[in-house]
């Protein structure tokens, strides 16, 4: 991957970098960057293209149909907060149905107001759970391609998400620029410091600004318990875990840690890409938070049965947050092997537990079903990775970059107790 030999894709072709957007119809997350397009037009001075590519490979998406329905419900949370629009009662669209709107925005790839106005328009349909759009002249279906060669569209297709992929990436939704990623919405901040470092982007005003007063959030009468699902193995997870243990105390009625095992021990893939990208986009945000991170041991397997056996020696959320941010910090930033003695026995004790004590629960083989009770019950929200949170059955959120609801949870509670 070219950012991570520390040279941007511009410097190692010799040519002026390009902004990409890798972009498929029906997925939210891409609908809400096509929005941006016009702005970036106006206000970056490099080249925009958009990369058209079709459904994820199943490996990406281990949860497609649980996946597709969350990012309905998170593009229409967030997008009025970033000052976009997605529609309150979206369908997820049938792979026809995006199959055609990628055949008519092919040929606008090149364009980004133009591409943007088009998408706009299918996206209305698309999300409406309108059916392929009418066959263009000659019979054909796919419209902007119409006299192409058959498999044209699938040949682009397939060229843009080998590229994603040899670039460092596997999803949709996502920018590309100089060697480096940026999600959908989520990281428009580090787009923006880039795009200043080459002197690309005119105007001193952000790119985008979140206000999380505008998102579509629920307001609670009475806020329930926070829940919040971990994985030891997720480094995502560590973060969220540090930011809940400082925020939990202002939570009214409490936190409940619910633990799961592994995704990769649970029988789901991770692609070595998205591996390899998150390590990256952890570590910048771990540095925006204030959060050490870095030197990390992997406690897949054994590490991780053990903590998940330690963990139930905790004794209220308090402790449990503890020793999960001391575990996960030995984990993540330190390069503390859990699997060994030794190494949990550091993580235990500095999170105030009796070392003698976790050593007979492992010696026991103490059983860890828990995890799995609350893997179910996450299945059950809807939702399937980590870290997540939920407030009862009007809210459950997936991922460390969606902390800010919670605060905005709160206040508007609180507001509402005036």
């Amino acid at each position: 991957m070219l950012r991570a030999r520390g040279l941007g894709a511009g410097l190692v072709n010799r040519r002026p970098p390009v902004l990409e957007l890798y972009y498929e119809p029906g997925d939210p997350h891409s609908h809400l960057a096509a929005q941006l397009l016009p702005r970036f037009a106006e206000r970056v001075r490099a080249p925009i293209e958009v990369r058209l590519v079709g459904e994820p490979a199943p490996g990406d998406y281990p949860e497609a149909e649980r996946q597709r329905r969350y990012a309905i419900i998170d593009a229409t949370r967030i997008a009025p907060a970033h000052g976009l629009t997605f529609p309150s009662d979206a369908q997820i669209p049938d792979a026809a149905a995006r199959r055609s709107a990628a055949a008519q925005l092919a040929p606008l790839a090149g364009d980004p107001r133009e591409f943007a106005r088009r998408e706009g328009e299918l996206a209305a349909a698309l999300f409406a759970g309108d059916g392929p759009q009418q066959a263009a002249p000659g019979g054909r279906r796919d419209g902007g391609l119409a006299g192409a060669p058959d498999g044209a569209l699938d040949e682009l297709l397939a060229g843009n998400a080998r590229r994603r992929h040899q670039l460092g990436h596997n999803l949709p939704g996502v920018w590309q620029f100089d060697g480096d990623w940026f999600w959908g919405v989520d990281r428009l901040g580090y787009l923006e410091a880039r795009l200043r470092s080459h002197e690309l982007l005119s105007g001193s005003e952000p790119l985008d600004e979140l206000n999380p007063a505008a998102s579509a959030l629920p307001s609670f009468a009475e806020l329930e318990p926070l829940q919040f699902f971990y994985s030891f193995r997720s480094p995502y997870s560590y973060l969220a875990a540090v930011e809940m243990q400082r925020f939990a105390p202002q939570w009214p009625s409490g936190v409940v840690v619910r633990p799961v095992l592994p995704m990769a021990m649970r029988g789901l893939s991770v692609p070595r890409v998205k591996q390899m990208y998150t390590v990256r986009d952890v570590k910048r945000e771990a540095n925006r938070l204030g959060i050490p991170f870095g030197r990390a041991v992997d406690p897949l397997g054994d590490g991780a049965r053990r903590c998940l056996q330690v963990f139930q020696l905790a004794d209220g959320p308090e402790q449990q947050l503890e020793m999960i941010v001391s575990v996960a910090r030995g984990i993540w930033s330190e390069g503390i092997d859990v699997a060994t003695d030794e190494g949990l026995q550091f993580v235990v004790e500095r999170a105030g537990l009796r070392w003698s004590d976790a050593a007979q629960t492992i010696a026991s083989g103490a059983e860890i079903e828990y995890a799995e009770r609350n893997r179910l019950d996450l299945l059950q929200s809807g939702l399937w990775g980590v870290p997540c949170y939920r407030v009862g059955d009007e809210f459950a959120a997936w991922g460390q970059d969606r902390f800010w609801m919670l605060h905005e949870l709160l206040r508007r509670a609180r507001e509402r107790a005036l």
